[in-house]
């Protein structure tokens, strides 16, 4: 019998954490997330399996499917590897227009 239940998506992580987190840790969990959504669409759309993308990566399809299904929050280097592989590139922005001027006159 197949348990769902224990089946993790980085939809469910984010509740599960978010709960308990600073606000800042809750903003880095999000960000997170939303690199992780990129990545597995546009692996999903290159028809690539993960252990293809973990061969590209140079990394583990075991490391792929963690980063996939949020069984821990992934290093920067393991997605900035899955990301390359996948022909993406990963950038900073500001968060929102107070941020920039704080930086602007750091």
């Amino acid at each position: 019998m197949n348990n769902n239940k224990n089946l993790r998506t980085w939809s469910n992580f984010k509740k599960e954490k978010l709960d308990y987190k600073s606000e800042n840790e809750k903003k880095v969990i999000n960000e997170m997330a939303k690199l992780v959504i990129q990545i597995v669409n546009r692996r999903k759309s290159l028809g690539l399996t993960q252990a293809q993308v973990a061969g590209r990566a140079g990394i583990t399809q075991a490391q792929v499917a963690r980063l996939e299904n949020s069984s821990s929050i992934p290093t920067i280097e393991t997605v900035m590897k899955v990301a390359i592989a996948l022909g993406m590139t990963v950038g900073l922005s500001y968060l929102d227009e107070q941020s920039a001027t704080l930086m602007d006159h750091a």
